[in-house]
């Protein structure tokens, strides 16, 4: 899945982040520190997704508000990514 950042914004709850997936828009909304958590998390599947050739697996899942954020690698340097709503 592909993801794209679209907005983020600081709201009363925390941060709002809207992302553009192969879905669609997929909008997410958690605490300063699980949006800083997802950010951290996506920096290094990035790194390890470029060094990754056959490997399929998921690596973390991220809790952000009402939703967690599966990250992990596809083979040919991919990162992947599904937002499952909890």
């Amino acid at each position: 899945m592909s993801l794209v950042v679209l907005d983020a914004r600081e709201t009363e709850n925390g941060v709002a982040v809207t992302f553009m997936t192969e879905k669609g828009l997929e909008p997410i909304e958690g605490s300063h520190e699980q949006v800083a958590r997802l950010a951290d998390v996506m920096r290094q599947v990035s790194v390890m997704a470029a060094l990754n050739e056959h490997e399929r697996v998921w690596l973390e899942d991220v809790v952000v508000g009402d939703a967690v954020v599966k990250l992990g690698l596809n083979p040919c340097g991919q990162a992947r990514v599904r937002i499952v709503r909890t």
